[in-house]
């Protein structure tokens, strides 16, 4: 027990000479709430250990998707909607995995629709911005452009998040969507200040 509370101690005190004391208390903050939120619906912990405080890559990739002034948006791997909280559309759709997460976004989120499933439930056409962040370095290219593939010809824009060469190992694939070949133009890229990652908007 003892030595739990001295690797949060450090963990604590690292953060605030890297962040400060006030965003350091802000994450904390969020994370004792989702921690609390999470005895009652169960989601996954990945959801308590990223708050928004603490991943600013969401209003990255808000903003790009805001830039669009879009009607339809979806997001894949939503969690527990903040991302699309961020975004101004009059038509949002969440799809998660995580059954409890998609419960406690509900709760949380006004002006979302959310569903359980995964790419392979996605309903809604056309789609002006799909959303694909924070999920996909799981799965090979091979399984990505199946499961892309038919979103193409209905989709306007996409939003996804490619990891940099020489983030940590826990990534399993780098992708560089490359396997989508012509089927999409590249329209920007935007890296994220102090994390291995960048968000690529493409058109499709």
């Amino acid at each position: 027990m003892m030595h739990v509370i001295i690797r949060k101690y450090r963990t604590m005190r690292k953060m605030m000479r890297e962040i400060g004391f006030l965003r350091t208390s802000r994450i904390t903050a969020d994370k004792i709430a989702l921690k609390l939120l999470q005895k009652v619906y169960g989601f996954y912990t990945v959801h308590v250990i990223t708050p928004l405080s603490a991943r600013p890559y969401r209003h990255v990739v808000a903003k790009l998707a805001n830039d669009l002034k879009p009607r339809c948006v979806v997001e894949v791997g939503c969690g527990l909607g903040i991302i699309l909280s961020l975004i101004k559309a009059p038509d949002r759709f969440g799809y998660d995995v995580d059954e409890g997460a998609i419960k406690a976004a509900r709760l949380l989120r006004r002006g979302v629709s959310f569903s359980h499933g995964d790419i392979t439930t996605v309903s809604q056409q056309p789609i002006d911005v799909l959303i694909l962040v924070n999920w996909m370095h799981e799965y090979s290219p091979e399984q990505l452009d199946i499961w892309f593939s038919p979103m193409l010809s209905r989709t306007s824009y996409l939003l996804m998040d490619a990891i940099d060469p020489d983030a940590p190992e826990y990534y399993r694939y780098r992708h560089d969507f490359k396997f989508l070949g012509t089927r999409v133009r590249h329209v920007a890229t935007r890296p994220i200040p102090n994390e291995k990652r960048k968000i690529i908007l493409y058109e499709g």
